[in-house]
Parts: C-alpha cells; structure tokens; sequence
C-alpha cells in the first residue's frame, strides 16, 4: 500500500517535470553594456554587463555563451560574477566561433527572476592603424547579439562605452560614421586623463550587433596591429595547392577550375555592384527627370565617371572652378553665381572641398553613400531596366543631334549634350571627331567646358588658355584631358568603390549555423562594413 503510493507520487512528480524538463530557452534581453577600455600597451580590456529575464515556463538561464572580436583573447584572465558571486566556469564555447560560455551554476537566472551577468576579459588585435592618417590608430567593435529564436521583446537599453587611451583629449579624437550619421556618439566627455566615447540606444532589439568606432593619435599607445598582407606568391601558392588536391580528388578537373574562375569573377564583379539590389525590383515603369549624374549611377557606372558628372554639373552652372597645378593635381574652387539652384549631392561635393582646395575622400564617400540611397527611394515603385533604357535612349539621341549638327552650331550642341554623351563608356573616343577647333577659336562663346583645366600644346595662342595652348592643341587634347582628369578623380577607384559597396552592397550574411539549447550568446565570423577611417576592424558576431 505504501510503496503503491509511493509510486503514485513518483509518477505524479515525473509528469509535472515533463514541462519543465521539454521547455526551451526563452527570455529578453533587459540591459546590454559593452565597455572597451584602451590601455597604453596597446591592449583593450572588455567588460559587459548582460543582464537576463527567463520567461515564465522558459529553461533557465543557466550558460551565456558571449562573442569575442578576435581569437586573441586572453581567457585564463577572464573574470565573471552574477549577483556579487563570483563564477569560476569559464571555456572556450563550443557553439560560437570565436568566443567564450560562462556557466552560471548556482547562479542560474530562474524563469520570472532578473539577473545580471558581469565579464571581464583582455583582447589583443584590437588596435588597428587608421587607414586614412598614419598618425592615428583606429579601434571598432559590434556587440555581441542573440538568436531570434530565444529572445522576446526588445532590449531596453543597449551602450557602448569606449575609454580611450590615456592621454586622450577630446581635439584630438574622432569618431566613426561608417557613413551615416547615425553613429553619431551619444555623448563624449572628459573623465581623468582619458577622453570617453558613449552611445546608447534605447527600445532596441538585441538580435542584431551595433557598431562604434573611434580614432585617436598612435603615439598613445605602445603598438598597433597591422596584420600582413598575402604575398602573390602565397596566393599562388594556396590556388597551385588547392588545384593539385582536386586533381587527386573524384571531381573532374575542369569543373574545379570553373568553380574557381566563378568565385573570382563573382567576388571581383559584385564589389563593382555598389547599388543594393532591391533598387531593381521591377515594376511601374519608367522613372524620369533624373540628372545625367543619377542616371549614370543607376547604370552602375565607375564612380569616377559618376563623380566627373557631378563636376560637369557644377561646372555648366558657374558653382566651380578647377585648376590642374602639376599632371594629375587639381584645385577645386566653389564659386558663387545666384540664382542656380543646386542638387543635394553636388552641395555635398563643394562641402568636401578642404582648407587646401583638394577633395575630402571621406566626404566623397559619404556623398555617394548618401546619393545611392537618395537614388533608391526615387526609384521606389519604378522599373530600373525600363529607366535604364530610356536614359540609354536620351544618350543615343544626343550622339544623333551631334552627327547631325552643323559646325557653326556644334560648340552650343556639345554644351548642351556633353553630360549626356559621357554616360557612354567610349565617349572619349567618339567625341574626338566632334572635338571641332571653332570650339576654342578667339572671341567664341564661353561655354561651360572651356573652365575645364585643358592640357597645354603647341600652336597659336588662345584667350583664357595657358601660355602656348594653341587653337589645334586646344581642340585635339579636349578628350585627353577629360581622360586624365577622370584617371585622377578617386586614385585607387577599385577601393575607393569597395568602401562604398560595404556600406550600400555589403555581402549576404552567412547562414547562422546548429544552435543548441541554452541561452544564446554571441558569435560568428566578423564583417565589419567599414567605410571609415580604420577599415580594418574588430567586431564580435552573434547567431543564437
């Protein structure tokens, strides 16, 4: 009788287990803190303070698996507490990559209860040199986050804290924008001998990372990290390595190499795509009234070509004046005709004209980061393809208009169809035909592209040239000119279009790989979008 209702009662017990023990990880996200302080050796300590509610029915919080930037973090110095108590289970996470799980033991936070977990831990690689003044070292980082799976509601408050290094003064700091003002610090303030960078957010989910950066001069800290280059011949060497083990393998060779030749094409081409792909949603039609300026940036045109169009724009209204002092250096100079109303981005141009009359290559950035997404929600609603070809059309109809023209009236047909004819890749080379010297014979009209800085030759003298540019100089090195002018614009034009493709086009995020069921912590590879002053960044990633 007894040991039957002791059964019963064992029974009984199982069954109301069954819940708890089949429960799920559930729970929100109160409070997120990440405080990154740069020390004088170059290290950086990070500390969060993370703190958890379980939902009533959920598993307890009981392992908190965190991201971490890098793999140089120093985890038999890591340190953590919950409640005041101190936790000595701390591993390497067996589900993040890179990063560390804590296991809270009798500290495990119960479904319905709050608690807090505070990590400590120092990192290395952290400091990176600026990539835009070698005077500077450049620190970045994104939080950690947590699958959507376990996480209800929104966090909160979630803060970056950045203590940079001693010495700091708040002059000669700079913070980051990865290119739009909403990275803009929260706050900055003087505490001791160090300058303190804060952003908060408030109402925010913890699901995604968010990101801080800030700048400040080398000589604060011992060293920075400015990891190696590959050498051509490591490259070759791993793709001759990587061919030969195919070779051994059952695959045929020839699919091999055409995996190969399609990474590289694919890799090299979408770095050229620097519009998102949702502005190609097709579908109501034809979008009109653009400059010739957007329609070549619908066109994925290189953005030198983009940005000489912007100059040919400003140049056509008098708002700028350009003067070539050595091959291949320009001076920029705004100039102040009333009357002319100008487009958003070519205010943006005359803005990132610096003290020295040169072009800000960050504020250049920021100009097309802005214009693209100016460009998308004009193209809201409207067939890109569709658009593409009517501008295509305009541009073929503007070479019609030239062919057709007489030679006492081409100079007006080539002021007024000149933007147009550049949305063509070889307009150089067909304008040369065109290039007619009446365009710069004496006393001729002032058109707008005679402010172009032209490049000097021989012949009879012309009024508003250079000393010895002569009538058929003049005329025959017009597209010589514009050829060099359009060389010099961005430098490196292939980099300076892969900082804005990973801020506008940035690669598709890698599928997050098995979770577990515990409480999910940060994690993953590291892809910081870094058109910035220090583009090589540490971040940490985040997926359960």
């Amino acid at each position: 009788m007894v040991r039957r209702g002791r059964s019963a009662a064992l029974l009984l017990a199982l069954a109301l287990s069954l819940p708890a023990l089949a429960a799920d990880y559930r729970f929100t996200v109160n409070d997120m803190k990440a405080e990154l302080t740069v020390r004088a050796d170059g290290r950086v300590e990070l500390r969060y303070d993370l703190t958890f509610t379980p939902k009533p029915g959920s598993h307890p919080v009981d392992i908190v698996d965190i991201g971490m930037p890098n793999e140089s973090y120093e985890l038999g110095a890591a340190r953590a507490s919950i409640a005041g108590v101190p936790l000595s289970d701390i591993r390497r996470s067996e589900f993040v990559k890179p990063g560390v799980e804590v296991h809270l033991g009798a500290g495990a936070i119960a479904p319905g209860r709050t608690g807090t977990l505070e990590f400590s831990i120092p990192l290395a690689r952290m400091i990176y040199p600026d990539s835009e003044d070698a005077s500077f070292a450049s620190l970045q980082f994104k939080t950690t986050w947590y699958d959507s799976r376990y996480v209800s509601g929104n966090a909160e408050r979630i803060e970056i804290r950045f203590n940079l290094p001693p010495g700091s003064r708040p002059e000669k700091v700079k913070f980051h924008d990865f290119g739009s003002s909403g990275y803009e610090p929260s706050e900055m303030f003087q505490e001791g001998d160090r300058v303190i960078y804060r952003w908060l957010w408030l109402d925010r989910p913890a699901t995604v990372p968010y990101a801080a950066g800030a700048s400040f001069p080398r000589d604060l800290v011992a060293s920075v990290y400015a990891p190696r280059g590959r050498s051509m011949l490591t490259t070759v060497s791993s793709v001759i390595l990587a061919f030969i083990a195919f070779v051994f393998s059952l695959s045929p060779v020839w699919i091999i190499l055409l995996i190969i030749v399609f990474a590289v094409r694919s890799n090299r081409k979408r770095l050229q795509q620097y519009l998102p792909p949702k502005i190609g949603i097709e579908s109501g039609g034809i979008k009109r009234g653009l400059p010739p300026a957007e329609a070549a940036l619908l066109q994925e045109l290189p953005l030198a070509k983009v940005l000489m169009l912007v100059i040919f724009g400003l140049l056509k209204k008098g708002k700028l004046a350009i003067k070539e002092i050595r091959p291949r250096d320009f001076r920029y100079h705004a100039q102040k005709p009333e009357g002319l109303e100008l487009q958003e981005y070519e205010t943006a141009f005359i803005a990132a004209i610096d003290r020295e009359n040169r072009l800000d290559k960050k504020l250049l950035r920021r100009l097309f980061t802005d214009m693209i997404a100016a460009l998308e929600k004009k193209m809201a609603g409207f067939s890109r393809r569709e658009t593409n070809a009517y501008y295509q059309s305009i541009m073929n109809k503007a070479w019609e208009q030239v062919k057709d023209c007489p030679p006492d009236k081409l100079p007006a047909e080539l002021a007024q169809s000149l933007e147009w004819l550049a949305l063509d890749p070889e307009y150089e080379r067909k304008l040369e035909p065109y290039a007619d010297n009446a365009v710069f014979l004496p006393g001729g009209a002032d058109y707008w592209y005679r402010h172009f800085p032209q490049r000097p030759a021989g012949g009879v003298s012309v009024p508003g040239k250079g000393s010895g540019q002569g009538v058929g100089g003049a005329a025959a090195n017009l597209v010589g000119s514009l050829q060099a002018f359009s060389g010099a614009l961005l430098g490196d034009s292939a980099a300076f279009t892969s900082a804005i493709t990973r801020v506008t086009n940035p690669p598709p995020v890698p599928p997050a790989g098995n979770s577990s069921h515990r409480s999910g912590g940060g994690g993953g590879s590291c892809a910081c979008a870094c058109a910035c002053a220090g583009c090589a960044c540490a971040c940490a990633g985040g997926g359960r």
